[in-house]
């Protein structure tokens, strides 16, 4: 799981660098203990010490007299679920600091982020605990949670199971957060995976997105699957639902016969410096989100895969497929800008066959504004203009952190877009 080690960055020189950036979870304001931190420790140890947090010694309030128990007043654990996490490198350890702080108290967890060091030589585990207090919304009682990071060496780091399955609280759901590239190859990733009712990922980070929404779909019989990039679509699958919420619209829906997706992909000189903690985990695979959303679509109105019109080439292709009522165009265009995340949409197009004549229905964004339109009957109309902000990592998270273990409707998608990328694929040469 964790990358092999270079002669360029030695093991040790990486370990020091992620935990350099980890200690951010000591030093936000919101920490109510003191950092508990033991080296060449051990996982009854860590029990212990958790156990401990909310018995007769825990934490004092603001008047110095009250003491925290897992069932008294005026703190109280919180915890909903148990969130594990796993850190390979410095640039996901960034990011796991970011979006868990972010969290706050909409999700408070028992938070397990593991280092994995298969090839460390020190200790096999090291620990780090803190406990975090936030004020509960409306006021009263202020709601506790902890944050637990663990540094497994050797041996141990191929058992992660082991180590995590004694800290987990029972009877909560456990969710997997694998940021950056999972390893579907890796034994580890199916100890993990196993271990927990959902596994969250963001398939915009995949360096094989094939493969990767391959592996996503195999793994849905085992285990709940939530993808970043799915919720990334929220926006744009409530502004199509809403063209055919109209009755004089409804119609046409049927009858749709051509579907053009375009996506933004960065240029090769962009400098938006301020983005770019949120555009690099997104740049291996930009494709993610349209496919999804024309594997959306193409389920939703039964349309099955035809034949190939143009292969994929830098990011585009053309696909027909076989409709209920009509044959389908389906194309994917990428459009080089910088004023939008890589890979978000940028316009979705939607033609229909009518009684009347041909209809067009158009979301097009533009930095972080949508316009929606259409042209229908003879007359076209531009409908409103909405606010299309991306959301921040925190809040995809937060909000597929509260959906349902199994969501069908993205499993379909997902099937649906991987059999869509690799027709693609198969005119190549």
């Amino acid at each position: 799981m964790a990358p092999a080690v270079t002669g360029a960055q030695p093991s040790a020189t990486r370990e020091q660098a992620v935990h350099r950036k980890l200690m951010s979870f000591g030093e936000a304001e919101s920490l109510a203990t003191p950092l508990w931190e033991e080296r060449d420790t051990s996982v009854r140890a860590i029990a212990s010490h958790l156990a401990s947090l909310w018995d007769a010694s825990g934490l004092p309030d603001e008047a110095g007299g009250a003491r925290v128990t897992e069932k008294g007043l005026p703190h109280a654990r919180a915890s909903v679920l148990n969130l594990i996490v796993t850190v390979v490198d410095g640039e996901a350890a960034d990011r796991v600091v970011r979006t868990m702080e972010g969290l706050g108290v909409r999700h408070p967890s028992r938070a397990i982020v593991l280092v994995p060091e298969q090839h460390g030589a020190a200790a096999p585990l090291d620990a780090r605990i803190s406990t975090h207090c936030h004020d509960a919304s409306g006021g009263g009682d202020r709601v506790c949670y902890e944050e637990v990071v663990l540094t497994v060496r050797g041996e141990a780091a191929e058992h992660l199971n082991g180590v995590v399955a004694p800290l987990l609280i029972h009877d909560l759901p456990t969710h997997i957060w694998w940021p950056g590239d999972p390893p579907f190859a890796d034994p580890v990733f199916d100890q993990l995976v196993e271990m927990g009712d959902r596994l969250l990922v963001d398939s915009a980070d995949f360096s094989d997105l094939l493969g990767g929404l391959r592996r996503l779909a195999s793994l849905r019989r085992r285990s709940g699957v939530g993808d970043l990039s799915w919720e990334r679509l929220a926006w744009w699958q409530e502004l199509t639902a809403q063209f055919f919420d109209a009755p004089r619209f409804r119609r046409y829906l049927p009858n749709l016969s051509r579907l053009r997706i375009r996506y933004a992909v960065a240029s090769p000189a962009s400098s938006r410096s301020d983005e770019a903690e949120e555009v690099a985990p997104g740049t291996p695979a930009p494709m993610a989100q349209p496919l999804l959303y024309a594997g959306w679509i193409a389920t939703r109105l039964g349309w099955r895969r035809h034949e190939t019109v143009e292969p994929l080439r830098d990011g585009a292709f053309a696909l027909r497929l076989e409709g209920r009522h009509e044959m389908v165009q389906l194309d994917v265009q990428p459009v080089v800008t910088d004023e939008v995340r890589p890979g978000d949409l940028i316009s979705v197009r939607l033609r229909s066959l009518g009684e009347t004549g041909a209809a067009e229905f158009i979301i097009d964004r533009e930095d972080d504004w949508g316009t929606v339109a259409t042209n229908a009957d003879g007359m076209t109309a531009l409908l409103r203009r909405v606010r299309m902000q991306s959301p921040r990592e925190h809040e995809l998270l937060s909000a597929q952190l509260t959906m349902d273990v199994v969501n069908p409707v993205y499993e379909d998608a997902l099937r649906a877009a991987a059999i869509l990328l690799a027709s693609s694929r198969e005119a190549e040469g």
